[in-house]
């Protein structure tokens, strides 16, 4: 916007500098021309009178009142902060990007329990930063605590922090909704546990032999079996 400021301007002066001359110099011709400027135009607009010019003209005309408004509402609007003026600083004057101030706030506040989203928004004035905090919470959250403690650590922020000065208090918008299945908390797996067996040594193969019956026994790591009755 300042590059257009600056073009258009520059042709204004132009083409004042080159009226005013002109004017100056040879007043009574700059007069007669322009009288006839206007004798011709409207020679022409009475030849040229009907509907269908009417219409062509009233739609010309609200194209360029509506570029020029829009012109105009850039001239007056508020332009966008970009820097915030820290109000301590020891041996000089320091400035904070508006940028790094939303994105400071976010990364603690976007932490806290309950909280799902957060989009923060400043403006500076001179006598401080206002913030605006449009915060998602959990439907389960308790709305008055969250509100005290998101407040809380945004003023944390702005002050202790980055050495701001807070301009009133923050202001909150709250919404709920449904807890999102991230936050959900997962549900631990035990651990599996190895069941150990026991192992068989050919001592346990052993079967004692009572009187009149005939039993055998495993002894020697061959495997050769011995017969006893």
């Amino acid at each position: 916007m300042n590059l257009f400021n600056r073009v258009v301007v520059t042709l204004l002066l132009l083409a004042l500098l080159l009226i005013v001359t002109v004017v100056l110099i040879v007043p009574q011709e700059a007069i007669q021309l322009l009288r006839d400027g206007l004798d011709q135009a409207e020679r022409q607009l009475d030849l040229t009178m009907s509907a269908r010019r009417l219409l062509i003209s009233g739609v010309l005309a609200l194209f360029i009142d509506g570029v020029l408004v829009f012109l105009l509402y850039l001239q007056v609007r508020r332009p966008r902060v970009r820097t915030v003026p820290v109000k301590q600083s020891k041996g000089g004057q320091a400035q904070v990007a508006a940028s790094s101030v939303v994105s400071r706030l976010k990364y603690h506040i976007d932490p806290l329990p309950g909280v799902v989203d957060v989009k923060p928004k400043i403006t500076a004035h001179r006598r401080g930063v206002e913030v605006v905090l449009d915060v998602a919470i959990t439907a389960d959250a308790n709305m008055p605590t969250k509100i005290e403690e998101i407040s809380t650590v945004a003023r944390q922020v702005i002050e202790d922090d980055m050495g701001l000065r807070l301009k009133g208090k923050p202001q909150l918008n709250l919404r709920t909704m449904a807890v999102p299945e991230s936050m959900l908390p997962k549900a631990e797996t035990p651990p599996e546990v190895e069941k150990e067996v026991p192992e068989t040594g050919l001592a346990d193969l052993y079967v004692p032999v009572t009187d009149g019956e005939v039993g055998v026994e495993y002894g020697d790591e061959s495997g050769s079996a011995i017969a006893a009755n």
